[in-house]
């Protein structure tokens, strides 16, 4: 089991800045059309914004690419010795983030990066302290997906269901002001991290923001049957949690 690590924030405020986390292995095709397309996005936020590109030492070069773009964009890069997982990567990259808003983009561009001010306005405008991009509310849905992924993902999100009310429990996009997870103590083993914040965050108010997930077009997905059982150890740890509390 992966020990427990504790992020530290600031309190609920104004907000003035965002910072998304881009965790990346082998993803050197994908990241400059990620970062421009994010930095598009800020602008029409009208927010400032800082992308976190934590790379695990990819072969392919992501981390000089990344390095090479914080040349030119907001940009401020992670390098980890060995893959080291994407839980993890999340807690490292909001370590060193100043955003007065903390969030999570897939490096392989199945999320939207035009979401994002959506997102922003589901917190800023419409008073929600967590803005979860969802595939399973209505406008939301998935594409170029083999089925047996959507039952896996809808059963995932079944399964979950006793530890959260939000549809798309499995959701790893999504934006949190930094109130929701002062202090909270989180296990970073698998891909889920979002998971551990619908569960264990202080927020009052969440939004399930609808988006279609497409599947990637360059590079290998790092999805596996061990995801799946990391999954079921975190949810069996969620689920003990939840009866403790």
């Amino acid at each position: 089991m992966a020990s427990s690590s504790n992020i530290q924030e600031s309190g609920r405020g104004q907000v003035n800045s965002i910072s998304l986390v881009v965790a990346t292995f082998n993803e050197a095709s994908n990241l400059p059309e990620l970062v421009d397309g994010l930095c598009a996005a800020f602008a029409r936020t009208g927010i400032a914004g800082e992308i976190i590109v934590v790379d695990d030492n990819s072969p392919d070069g992501t981390g000089r690419v990344a390095d090479n773009l914080a040349a030119r964009y907001p940009l401020h890069v992670v390098h980890r010795p060995r893959k080291m997982g994407l839980a993890s990567a999340v807690v490292d990259g909001f370590a060193v983030a100043k955003g007065d808003l903390l969030g999570v983009i897939d490096a392989d561009l199945s999320h939207p990066p035009s979401l994002v001010p959506e997102m922003v306005r589901a917190i800023v405008e419409r008073g929600a302290d967590l803005a979860v991009a969802s595939r399973h509310v209505p406008g939301g849905g998935v594409k170029d997906w083999p089925k047996s992924r959507e039952y896996i993902s809808a059963f995932a999100n079944l399964l979950a269901r006793p530890c959260t009310g939000i549809h798309d429990a499995t959701s790893g996009f999504f934006l949190m002001r930094r109130s929701v997870v002062e202090g909270v103590a989180v296990n970073p083993i698998g891909f889920k991290i979002g998971l551990e914040f619908y569960v264990k965050g202080r927020y009052r108010r969440y939004e399930e923001v609808p988006y279609v997930f497409t599947d990637r077009r360059h590079g290998k997905s790092k999805f596996t049957w061990r995801e799946v059982v990391n999954y079921l150890r975190q949810l069996a740890s969620l689920i003990a949690y939840r009866l403790r509390t």
